[in-house]
């Protein structure tokens, strides 16, 4: 996949995926910075991978996602000491996931976690749905926050007249 970003974005529009030697799909746990990623893969241990600095601009992760990862340096890695062992060759966007989901590809561990998370993100947007059908008054909008970094005119101006009464 070398080319630049315009392969990287074609890799991640095609739904079909399949897995070269050495590859295998992975879970990821934590974000630890500096390009680097605590993953987990199908038979439950974690390792740390580091997300290729190519993927900064195009691509994003975050905990839960899942990612195709380079592990056929995993063993010389734990040997030698070294505490990096995987490498991300590519991010599953959700299309993708449910594509390989039906595929024996899919890690069995996996079946459980991805179908637990989206039962309870339905529930938590259907509680959000019934929340916002409630209140019609702000279509749908977060409600505002107070701006701490600045003082609030009304309340100034409202001393002022209140000391103006007490003065006559």
């Amino acid at each position: 996949m070398g080319g630049g970003r315009k392969n990287l974005k074609r890799a991640v529009e095609e739904e079909f995926l399949t897995l070269q030697k050495g590859q295998s799909i992975m879970q990821v746990v934590d974000l630890r910075g500096s390009n680097l990623i605590q993953v987990m893969d199908a038979k439950g241990e974690t390792s740390l991978a580091i997300f290729p600095a190519k993927f900064q601009k195009s691509m994003w992760i975050k905990r839960g996602s899942f990612v195709v990862v380079d592990e056929s340096g995993r063993a010389e890695a734990t040997e030698s000491g070294r505490k990096v062992g995987c490498v991300v060759t590519q991010v599953l966007y959700y299309d993708q996931v449910r594509v390989l989901q039906k595929s024996p590809e899919w890690p069995e561990i996996f079946k459980s976690t991805t179908v637990e998370s989206s039962k309870q993100d339905m529930q938590s947007h259907n509680s959000q749905m019934d929340e916002n059908e409630d209140s019609s008054d702000d279509d749908g909008l977060p409600p505002l926050e107070a701006n701490t970094n600045r003082l609030n005119p009304f309340q100034q101006e409202s001393e002022t007249e209140s000391d103006s009464d007490t003065d006559p």
